[in-house]
């Protein structure tokens, strides 16, 4: 793996990190499958997964787990699923691509091993003079990027779960999540469908009542993890280790010790540090706890998304469990850090 920014530096950035570290229990070390061809890591290069892949790797936990792995970038909403798909990577450990169960019922050799954020970290944002509630946002116009994409479909779940007529809404494209946020600042829009990390700006914004979909869609998996066949079948011993590993750091990040190291690893990845970003998403991994050590989801977990997509028309039927995940992995390596 190569970084911005070296080992040394980035610890004694975090000061007591280590001692932090070993006081909660994760250094009992566990070796995966002998030397060989690493396994690939498929990622996202956005922001949020580059403060991931610094901290995993940063901290050891990749080394404690006997991981050897090769981070792969793939750009784009459905880069990483496409580069598993065609055997150019194993494993997806973060996304929130929403047609991965579509391509599994057309034919792609991947299955869902897993999650990685459970609780969707989005909310909806108005203007202080406008919308109040999700009732309020009739006849108005709601950012939410590209139509079908995530943040679309899942502020359509949200308003059908509250009983609200998504047709009366008109529904723009204004690119990624951050510039849907920016476009109610700039007035462009009157509500938008955006990230938690934009709870702590001081641009005027408000959350819409029922806006919170942590809360709002408790049994909706904001991010799935998912591997390639072969990987589930060749490599499973590694991606045990794998999502041990990741278990780990989703465990440590939801604990109030892990805010220095959280804050240096977000420094050294975004060219423009935010801090009031940083701490928006530090301190809603500490009060809402949107992770799990234990990555596995349920044949119920598994149903809801069929159901929702299903409901939505980008799923057009309903496939056994097994025939779309495999919850092996997960089940080992949660025992690994139980």
């Amino acid at each position: 793996m190569t970084h911005s920014f070296s080992r040394r530096r980035f610890l004694r950035g975090v000061g007591l990190l280590g001692a932090s570290v070993a006081a909660s229990g994760l250094v009992t070390p566990f070796l995966a499958r002998g030397a060989g061809a690493p396994i690939r890591i498929v990622s996202n290069p956005g922001l949020e997964n580059a403060t991931l892949n610094a901290l995993m790797d940063e901290l050891g936990f990749f080394k404690r787990f006997g991981v050897n792995a090769q981070i792969v970038e793939f750009p784009g909403v459905k880069g990483p699923f496409d580069a598993i798909a065609a055997d150019a990577g194993d494993v997806c450990m973060v996304s929130g691509y929403n047609l991965v169960l579509s391509r599994i019922t057309q034919g792609a050799n991947v299955k869902i091993v897993g999650a990685g954020m459970k609780r969707c970290a989005l909310t909806v944002f108005a203007r202080p003079d406008g919308a109040k509630t999700l009732s309020d946002l009739k006849h108005k116009t709601v950012a939410v990027g590209p139509a079908n994409g995530l943040l679309h479909s899942l502020m359509l779940q949200l308003l059908k779960e509250r009983g609200v007529d998504a047709s009366q809404i008109r529904f723009v494209d204004k690119g990624s999540n951050d510039q849907c946020h920016e476009a109610v600042v700039k007035g462009e829009v009157d509500a938008s469908c955006s990230s938690i990390s934009h709870l702590n700006d001081r641009d005027g914004l408000v959350v819409i009542n029922d806006g919170n979909m942590w809360q709002a869609l408790p049994h909706c998996i904001f991010q799935t993890a998912y591997a390639s066949d072969e990987a589930i079948r060749d490599k499973h011993d590694d991606l045990v280790a794998v999502m041990a590993a990741y278990g780990a750091l989703y465990d440590y990040l939801m604990s109030p010790d892990s805010r220095d190291a959280f804050f240096a690893a977000r420094k050294h990845a975004q060219k423009r540090f935010d801090a009031a970003s940083a701490q928006a998403i530090w301190q809603f991994n500490e009060t809402e706890r949107p992770y799990s050590r234990d990555l596995s989801l349920t044949h119920a977990d598994i149903a809801y998304l069929q159901d929702m997509y299903i409901g939505l028309g980008s799923l057009d039927r309903k496939q056994p469990f097994a025939e779309v995940a495999d919850m092996s992995a997960a089940h080992a390596a949660a025992k690994l850090i139980a």
